[in-house]
Order: C-alpha cells, then structure tokens, then sequence
C-alpha cells in the first residue's frame, strides 16, 4: 500500500467568532482525510499539486518584486539626472560627501557657541 500525500491546511485554530476548519485543502483535493495527511508546514508537504501551486504563487511573487525593483530603480535614475549626476552611484557619493561637510560644519558651529557661551557665563 502506497503512502498518501501530505497536504497543507492552512488553518491556524480559527478566531472565537468561527472556530470551523476550512473545508478544503489548499489544492483542493476532496475527500476525507485524516490529522497525519494535514499539516500547516511546507517541509512536511508531498503533495504534487499543493507544492506545484505554492511554485506558483512564489515565483508570480518574485516577478512582483523584481518589477517592483525595477520601477524603484527607474524612480531614482531619474531623480539622479534631474540633479546633474550621470548614475545613482555618483549621485550617492556626492550625498555622502556633502553629508560629511555639512556634520563638520554643524560640529564647528557648536564648538564656536560653546565658546561663546564660555566667554559671556560670567554675564548670566
């Protein structure tokens, strides 16, 4: 007798309103099953047609986030020439090293109220 798929049931104990199990199993397959042919983990499922729709589902999700990338990356690409910069790389750099001067400037500042501060203490 050959062993029986393992199929994912996605049923996490339901909430107080609607304590009832899904009817189905994620792929569909009808019948009655028992507690060892159901699991809510992925690494104990053997069913061909629950892991072929969750490759399907993972890879519709990847091309999600790649054209997400990409149009994240067209977005700063072209805030990147607006601001005179050949490629984003450019553009951080120069960020990063205006950043620096502006801290070494806002640090020179307090150094110079400081002092101030020290030299009229005797006023307040």
């Amino acid at each position: 007798m050959s062993k029986r798929a393992i199929h994912l049931y996605p049923w996490d104990g339901g909430t107080e309103s609607d304590q009832d199990p899904p009817e189905h199993v994620y792929c569909g397959t009808d019948g009655v099953m028992t507690d060892d042919q159901l699991t809510n983990y992925w690494q104990y499922v053997t069913c061909k047609r629950c892991l072929t729709i969750r490759e399907k589902e993972l890879a519709a999700r990847a091309a999600d986030d790649r054209d997400k990338k990409v149009k994240l990356f067209d977005e700063a690409q072209a805030i990147t020439i607006t601001l005179g910069h050949r490629n984003i790389s450019t553009a951080i750099k120069a960020l990063i090293r205006e950043r620096d001067e502006l801290r070494h400037e806002r640090d020179n500042l307090r150094e110079d109220r400081d002092g101030l501060l020290e030299t009229g203490a005797h006023l307040l």
